[in-house]
């Protein structure tokens, strides 16, 4: 069966990024037999064209979509992909003759709502190597497709939807010869990888746990290291990113990558997201011996009252004990803020970049409001505060900011704070992240993170 992957994202702020996750579908689907091909949009200067070519060219029978995000979760400059995304969807039904079948972490988020928006028959939550295979052979043999885990059907509700995830060491590696590595690379984009499958954490806003599972499922670290060698040998990359959700944890599985990798002496920089919890000095030196370039934390808050209020896994001290982990190890640390969570005050704000200030990072990067998911604690504040109706279509971006400070006062306070500290950005509110600013510096060849820069 022809199979013609889209990946319909077009964000290359601050970096452009490469749809790691349509190349792992299109891997298990290539490795069942099917011809596979990915049309990326992210640098398209004509989409309907593009896709017309894309069509007239391979004539795919299958058309899995992917669906990165629906905005750029980024108050108050908020910015929704979903019209783009009607309009590619509009463009491929009115070239193509084959059914689309929807994916991605942005899709798995409001599954019935986009099946609908975008009058589509088929979506797969969550992870997509098995089921979109098993779906892709039913329709190729003409058979009646079943009930499948992570498979929805327009106007099922996702709530009826069987979830499963499988064992991420056996789903196989991703398409890489799909992705333009070159032109990624170019515009200073990094490689990506992924350690490691699913979120034990319960933060009260985020999404993670409903796309990737609340299990962690992890890869051997050997396998990893095997995978980053062949990607700078193969492609010729130097600079990666690992995409967990939390690098560091479990401790001991990234001190076992962090060992593998210097063991094999890859000349390869990389970053990644991490929790402070459970960041020890022996893990960044590890860290740092490796090739690691930089380390970014979600922090959100440092103030005691609002890591409670968004179920923030850790206390203050976590934060002290990695920020001196990492000084201590010569390894430069982001920190990832976001203001105005429940129980938010002038107060709060002060105490948390008080701290922060007391930490000595490389950089802050800073947002107020945050971005309110179905399906979550935060929601459910958020209804209960009567800022969002409980029937409110949150496909459309929607903020919460606490009423115990408010908007205004908000972005004045967190605006204050970040043009006094030249380390501080906020794109929301245009603090060192112009966007002109961010493309030349990629385009200047700049590898790796660009807020050590800012």
């Amino acid at each position: 069966m022809r199979v013609l992957f889209v990946s319909a994202n077009r964000e290359s702020v601050p970096y452009p990024v490469a749809p790691l996750g349509a190349a792992y579908v299109a891997g298990a689907a290539r490795n069942a037999g099917h011809e596979v091909r990915l049309l990326d949009l992210c640098f398209s200067e004509d989409v309907e064209g593009d896709l017309a070519d894309a069509v007239r060219q391979f004539d795919p029978e299958l058309i899995g979509l992917s669906i990165r995000n629906v905005d750029n979760l980024t108050y108050p400059a908020s910015v929704s992909y979903l019209d783009g995304i009607l309009a590619a969807v509009a463009s491929l039904k009115r070239h193509a003759n084959a059914p689309i079948v929807a994916g991605g972490p942005g899709f798995s988020i409001f599954p019935d709502r986009l099946l609908a928006a975008l009058d589509l028959e088929w979506g797969v939550i969550g992870e997509g190597e098995e089921t979109f295979c098993i779906l892709a052979r039913c329709l190729e043999d003409r058979r009646e497709v079943p009930r499948l885990p992570n498979l929805i059907r327009r106007g099922e509700a996702a709530r009826g939807v069987a979830r499963r995830v499988g064992r991420f060491a056996g789903n196989g590696r991703p398409a890489r010869d799909l992705l333009d590595n070159a032109r990624y690379l170019a515009l200073g984009g990094m490689a990506n990888l992924q350690t490691k499958r699913g979120c034990p954490f319960g933060c009260s806003y985020c999404t993670y746990p409903q796309i990737d599972g609340p299990s962690l499922r992890l890869r051997p670290p050997t396998d990893v290291a095997d995978e980053l060698a062949g990607m700078a040998g193969e492609t010729h990359i130097d600079e990666a990113f690992f995409v967990d959700d939390i690098f560091n944890q479990p401790h001991d599985h990234a001190l076992g990558i962090c060992d593998a990798i210097a063991a094999r002496g890859l000349r390869i920089g990389w970053t990644c997201f991490a929790t402070p919890a459970g960041m020890t000095p022996e893990l960044a030196r590890a860290m740092k011996r490796a090739g690691c370039r930089g380390v970014e934390f979600g922090a959100d808050t440092a103030s005691p009252s609002i890591l409670r209020a968004l179920a923030k896994p850790f206390p203050q001290e976590d934060l002290r004990a990695a920020a001196r982990a990492c000084r201590e190890a010569a390894l430069p640390a982001a920190y990832y803020l976001i203001f105005g969570g429940p129980g938010e005050t002038a107060d709060t704000v002060a105490e948390t970049c008080d701290l922060i200030d007391a930490l000595r990072p490389q950089a802050v990067l800073a947002f107020v409001g945050i971005r309110i998911y179905p399906n979550t604690p935060l929601c459910d504040v958020a209804v209960s505060e009567g800022l969002i109706a409980p029937a409110d279509d949150l496909l459309r971006p929607r903020f919460y900011i606490s009423p115990g400070i408010g908007a205004d006062a908000l972005m004045a306070a967190v605006g204050a704070r970040a043009r006094a500290r030249p380390n501080w950005v906020v794109p929301a509110l245009g603090i060192r992240s112009d966007p002109t600013l961010l493309a030349r510096l990629r385009r200047s060849g700049r590898r790796g993170p660009l807020w050590d820069l800012l």
